[in-house]
């Protein structure tokens, strides 16, 4: 928080304990042991963080999908984005904090989005619920005692499992920390989708260290990095438009 920063609430959960704060433009955070876990803005939709991979990531798809499954919706940062571009896609969100998502009806205008949001362990609402999705997209980190953590190993047998929620054209997008200690559970991710997967692309965006990993079994594979570029035209605002132009497209399979 800087000079032309306000906290407007402060919020201690089961699962976190959530800064909410204002920047002097109208802009709010969520900021939970010193990491942003969630921004919205009155009138931008990117970041340069993770968000923004995420988003590139779920329309790398060849058709637009009908139905969409976020793990972990936090403040709904990268459902706000997805809306813009996917007005019709049917999505649903699963989130273990009831203060998150109470947060984010308050100060994140969630309810506009049109979802159908879960307030549940996302594991155990995996091994209930039996549909099926054209992307789902698993952002599940918790905070740990200085940084935050995935809830769980990141495995090829826990990759085929989330596959079991795709359709057959599918998309699976997982969002990955970069460096220090978050190094081998990274390599991990990458070793699980290359063996899962028939093409894989990871997106890095350009302020924080992320890497989104997006894998599909469909036969026509992913959309080729200029066809994801030319989307930023679609942007109003210039900002978001060089925002969009500076995610970099990585073909790992």
């Amino acid at each position: 928080m800087n000079e032309f920063s306000r906290e407007i609430e402060i919020l201690h959960t089961d699962y976190n304990t959530v800064h909410v704060i204002e920047s002097a433009d109208g802009a709010i955070d969520f900021d939970v042991i010193g990491a942003t876990h969630a921004t919205w803005h009155p009138r931008l939709l990117l970041t340069g963080h993770a968000w923004d991979a995420i988003t590139a990531a779920t329309l790398m798809g060849r058709t637009p999908p009908e139905s969409l499954l976020l793990l972990g919706l936090g403040g709904g940062t990268v459902l706000r984005q997805l809306r813009f571009f996917l007005p019709d896609t049917r999505m649903t969100a699963v989130e273990i904090d009831p203060g998150m998502i109470r947060l984010a009806r308050t100060h994140m205008a969630i309810d506009e989005l049109d979802l159908e949001i879960i307030q549940d362990d996302a594991y155990a609402f995996l091994q209930r619920d039996t549909r099926r999705f054209d992307r789902v997209i698993d952002d599940l980190y918790r905070c740990g005692d200085t940084d935050v953590e995935r809830p769980a190993p990141v495995t090829t047998a826990g990759i085929r499992a989330l596959q079991e929620h795709l359709k057959p054209d599918g998309c699976l997008i997982m969002n990955f920390v970069l460096g220090g200690g978050h190094r081998k559970v990274h390599q991990a991710g990458r070793k699980a989708f290359s063996e899962c997967f028939d093409h894989v692309r990871a997106i890095q965006p350009p302020l924080s260290h992320n890497e989104i990993l997006v894998g599909t079994r469909a036969p026509e594979g992913l959309r080729a990095p200029r066809d994801l570029q030319a989307l930023w035209a679609q942007f109003p605002a210039a900002s978001d438009q060089k925002r969009w132009k500076e995610l970099r497209n990585l073909k790992l399979r």
